[in-house]
């Protein structure tokens, strides 16, 4: 636990301001907590500096960041100088862990300058195909940043702080998957691009995998921050009724480390809801979180109701499509220690649409693994509960959504009424409805939205956690393969 972390509000900092502090952040956070950016309320970074206030850490306010910079000035040897809006700010990102610098956009370069800092490098006519030539070798490997331009103050701690290659491709997807490829295998590419699809497919053909990040604030002090060893809350199996049918609705996207460690756990239509008790509900989390954020997990395990039930984002270990993974059996040993160290058993899994669930055979062998959630890429539940058994395991596809404009919670009821009721004998007596994140906002969440579902479901319908219904259908159908 660190005792002293020099806080800065980095609300109010201009861009290349917020460039500067992130990237010394970054150099300072390197073996340890030391520098912290003061976020907005209900996020989890201002719950995490509320715990460590509470455990002992002593927050030092630096109003500017030449005030930071004078206090840490003996770990940096210089600074960077690029120009805003070009790709000189990757290369300067990307340097700034090589050559321990900070940095500096042109428009700052007079006062640091007058603070005492040394210009180490001038990459203003720098790019990033250029920067990968000439260093490649000194970056860290299977470790990969890529970050818009308009982006100057979030992540960049974590690329400095992990000396990871960073770079925008755009739209350029062969650049984006020579990158991957270059610094592979296996790559974690953090960050975003700018087309959702394209942009998992480019890394899924270089067999790396994705963590949407772009938004991401002290990344590089929270994989310091100690956490007690992670524990999911262990919830009993429900009753084992004959002539029912188990309903599960598991919200998406728990792949977005960035939101989960942002503002999810203090909004009103997530975490924070009123309703959130009330009735089973299934949230997934991205296991990578127990690398590079534990007190995340360990803040939602510490506070999860007795209803809430817990399966990975889709994507193992990050977000990719499996069907156009190079070495999928590589990809599972790769997701084994993360997902016994998050301390899930259950996995999600969203695919290209040309692929199928046979894709996720390598996962299923893993022993960490219990079953999966399927996705097809659009829409969700393409596959309508089509279910493939490996070894008495289960990767089950999505038969119904809650998502404005393709299905209501009157459509998921009406469809529920058709279905089985013999969950003993017919494993199509389960029904998972991925639960759009994004939709509902209009009537306070899609937590709502849930809650007009269950009321309508048939009185034979019963609401269980998603883990609480993989659970019973491998009791059931265990000898299935």
């Amino acid at each position: 636990m660190p005792r002293t972390i020099y806080i800065i509000d980095h609300a109010r900092l201009s861009p290349s301001e917020q460039a500067f502090a992130v990237t010394l952040q970054g150099l300072a956070n390197t073996r340890e907590a030391r520098v912290w950016m003061r976020t907005g309320p209900g996020s989890l970074s201002a719950i995490v500096e509320k715990e460590l206030r509470s455990e002992g850490v002593d927050f030092v306010e630096t109003p500017t960041i030449w005030e930071l910079w004078r206090r840490l000035r003996g770990e940096v040897k210089g600074g960077i100088l690029y120009r805003a809006g070009t790709e000189s700010l990757s290369v300067a990102t990307a340097l700034c862990g090589l050559l321990q610098a900070v940095a500096v956009e042109e428009s700052l370069r007079e006062k640091a300058t007058e603070a005492g800092l040394t210009i180490l490098r001038d990459v203003r006519m720098d790019d990033d195909r250029k920067t990968l030539a000439q260093y490649r070798d000194r970056f860290t490997r299977g470790i990969l940043i890529e970050q818009a331009l308009d982006k100057p103050g979030h992540l960049r701690d974590f690329a400095v702080a992990r000396r990871a290659f960073t770079f925008s491709a755009g739209k350029d997807s062969a650049f984006r998957t020579e990158v991957v490829r270059t610094l592979g295998p296996n790559a974690l590419v953090y960050g975003w691009g700018p087309d959702e699809y394209q942009w998992v497919n480019d890394l899924s053909r270089a067999n790396a995998s994705g963590v949407a990040a772009d938004w991401s604030q002290n990344l590089s002090a929270l994989q310091h921050i100690p956490a007690s060893k992670l524990r999911r809350p262990r919830r009993p199996l429900p009753e084992d009724e004959a002539n029912v049918h188990y309903v599960s609705f598991v919200l998406s996207d728990g792949d977005n480390i960035q939101w989960l460690g942002g503002g999810f756990p203090g909004d009103t239509k997530f975490w924070a809801s009123p309703l959130r008790g009330t009735f089973p509900m299934t949230w997934e989390i991205a296991p990578i979180l127990s690398e590079v954020a534990p007190r995340a997990l360990s803040h939602l395990y510490a506070t999860a109701k007795p209803t809430d039930g817990f399966v990975t984002g889709a994507g193992l270990p990050g977000y990719t499509f499996p069907h156009l993974q190079t070495d999928r059996t590589a990809l599972a040993k790769q997701t084994a220690p993360v997902m016994r160290k998050a301390d899930v058993t259950i996995g999600s899994v969203l695919n290209a649409n040309e692929g199928d669930l046979r894709d996720t055979i390598p996962l299923l062998e893993i022993p960490e693994m219990d079953g999966i959630l399927y996705k097809d890429y659009s829409p969700y539940n393409r596959r309508k509960g089509e279910i493939l058994w490996h070894r008495g395991k289960p990767c089950i596809s999505y038969r119904c959504l809650l998502w404005n404009g393709l299905m209501e919670p009157e459509d998921v009821a009406r469809e529920i009424r058709t279905l089985p009721a013999s969950p003993r004998t017919d494993p199509q007596s389960y029904t998972f409805v991925n639960v759009h994140a994004w939709s509902y906002g209009a009537i306070g969440g899609p937590l709502e939205a849930v809650r007009r579902a269950i009321a309508l479901l048939p009185a034979h319908a019963r609401v269980v956690t998603a883990d609480q219904a993989i659970s019973l259908m491998r009791h059931h159908f265990k000898n299935q393969s």
